[in-house]
């Protein structure tokens, strides 16, 4: 069966940035799991690095998490020191945009099996990921929406032929009418290497569509599903986001933090990854 992880966000993690909000966006040696006090937690560095194989460069947003009881507005970081490596002697520093807390490379593309370092110096501290981009991810085949067992709620179906071969870490991103859907969405090959696959998103792993009337589909709707091979460690990220916002950390006596891949405790992580894309005008039901 193929596994598959979904849950909407609790508000409680939504005061922190996208790191910690699901469906927003890793290999190293160093792992840590940080325990974090949301009732007056002091502000700690937030970063989402990604770099795709869609001949874009690589983006990072630095910002500040914030205590949950404050308003959803993350101090951007600005002024910092940031730079992206690959293991064939590439590198550049990454500029910051118009936009606060928002930095850009321009050189550096993502290419499947190169490896690449990225490194965040801001605040006298220096903070270090790793990511390999895999394979590139295979076409989306089909996409369609049906009727949910269960809520009567309308569910994406992507339809995928997986690569047989080395095993496949996948993580979806859904989009309404623009609009990203805040729930996580991952599933692998583990017990499915080289079959099709069709299941829906949300139906399974850990609870029913996200609460949110805003991510409901309906008739009429336009559904952008975009499909990531992702390395392991962006996936025991997203993954154990997953279990996080399902045990809901607002009434954990210690929560933790996802498994980040950059060292010194920070929030994020960073991830090379392929994707591919597929959209659809959900039909009567």
């Amino acid at each position: 069966m193929l596994r598959q992880a979904q849950h909407d966000v609790p508000e409680s993690v939504m005061k922190y940035p996208l790191v910690l909000a699901a469906a927003l966006l890793l290999t190293a040696s160093c792992q840590k799991v940080v325990t974090l006090d949301l009732q007056n937690a002091d502000p700690q560095l937030a970063i989402e690095g990604n770099l795709a194989d869609d001949g874009q460069p690589c983006t990072v947003l630095l910002s500040r998490s914030v205590d949950y009881t404050q308003t959803n507005t993350f101090p951007a970081v600005s002024g910092a020191t940031v730079t992206l490596s690959d293991d064939a002697g590439g590198l550049e520093k990454l500029a910051e945009t118009s936009t606060p807390g928002q930095y850009r490379g321009s050189k550096l593309l993502g290419q499947p099996g190169r490896r690449y370092t990225l490194r965040v110096e801001t605040g006298g501290q220096s903070y270090v990921a790793a990511s390999t981009l895999p394979s590139p991810v295979v076409a989306l085949t089909g996409l369609r929406a049906q009727k949910s067992v269960v809520g009567n709620n309308i569910q994406v179906v992507p339809e995928y032929q997986d690569p047989a071969g080395p095993r496949n870490y996948y993580l979806f991103r859904q989009y309404r009418n623009g609009r990203l859907n805040k729930n996580i969405f991952l599933q692998t090959d583990e017990f499915t290497d080289g079959k099709s696959n069709a299941r829906a998103l949300g139906s399974g792993g850990g609870g029913g569509g996200s609460t949110d009337d805003a991510d409901k589909l309906a008739t009429g709707d336009s559904v952008r599903v975009e499909m990531q091979n992702v390395d392991p460690d962006a996936y025991e990220y997203f993954r154990t986001l997953n279990q996080i916002l399902q045990g809901n950390p607002l009434f954990s006596i210690t929560p933790t933090n996802p498994k980040s891949n950059f060292s010194g405790g920070v929030l994020g992580y960073f991830s090379a990854h392929s994707r591919r894309q597929r959209s659809l005008v959900v039909p009567p039901l």
